[in-house]
């Protein structure tokens, strides 16, 4: 084989190489992607406080709480439940220290799913 034959077959063999880490590449890449997008961060408590604290006084009423636009229409008796747990004092309000503590609680029946063995 010629010295010009041999480097052709190198650099087809690179080019391959190079392909190949450049798939690799974007595949570990949407993969990250994917994986990010699927991990939730818990709601930002002041962000939603300041939105919904509509007479500015630190706290969020049931009236204030029900009457906030959503994208979703969601029915007042489910808005009243959820409101109720997260006022842990029972004083009709909902401060910053309740509403960031319903955020950061674990969700009951949102459990991790569990992948079955396969025989």
């Amino acid at each position: 084989m010629s010295n010009e034959h041999l480097i052709n077959l190198n650099r087809k063999k690179m080019k391959r190489h190079t392909l190949k880490l450049g798939l690799l590449t974007l595949g570990i890449f949407g993969f990250s992607l994917t994986m990010a997008a699927q991990e939730k961060k818990a709601p930002d408590a002041k962000k939603i406080l300041k939105r919904m604290d509509a007479d500015k006084d630190g706290k969020i009423s049931l009236k204030e709480f029900t009457g906030v636009k959503r994208k979703k229409e969601v029915p007042v008796e489910r808005l009243e439940k959820r409101f109720a747990k997260m006022d842990k004092n029972r004083d009709n309000v909902v401060n910053y220290k309740e509403l960031k503590a319903f955020f950061d609680a674990p969700k009951k029946g949102k459990k991790k799913k569990k992948h079955k063995k396969q025989d």
